[in-house]
């Protein structure tokens, strides 16, 4: 099993990812009027994003978190600054950090992974 933890302040926050054989933390972002809920979502997945590109022009790297109220397709993926303009409710980080936790979760798609989001009070 894999855990990411977001702890979200203000307009930024921290991302942690952890794993059998790997650590990884982050800032991260999102956009700030369009966020979504804190909470613990279960069965997320390391996958790639169909219409979304990486810099290299292949498909983006991505944790997706399924059964988001309000929302679909949720994803944590990879922004450039400003990060907050490249999130509909996603979570963004830097594009090293989220290959780095892609890579490291086996197998793709396997819904191993659980996405805790909290706010910071």
């Amino acid at each position: 099993m894999y855990e990411i933890t977001v702890e979200r302040g203000i307009s930024q926050g921290t991302l942690t990812f952890t794993g059998p054989n790997k650590s990884v933390q982050t800032k991260c972002y999102w956009n700030l009027s369009k966020k979504i809920p804190a909470g613990v979502y279960t069965g997320c997945s390391a996958t790639t994003m169909a219409r979304k590109k990486n810099s290299a022009g292949k498909p983006r790297e991505a944790v997706f978190i399924p059964n988001v109220v309000g929302f679909s397709g949720i994803f944590i993926h990879m922004g450039k600054p400003p990060y907050e303009k490249w999130s509909d409710g996603c979570v963004v980080i830097e594009e090293t950090k989220i290959i780095e936790i892609y890579n490291a979760i086996t197998p793709k798609d396997g819904r191993n992974v659980k996405v805790t989001i909290t706010d910071k009070s």
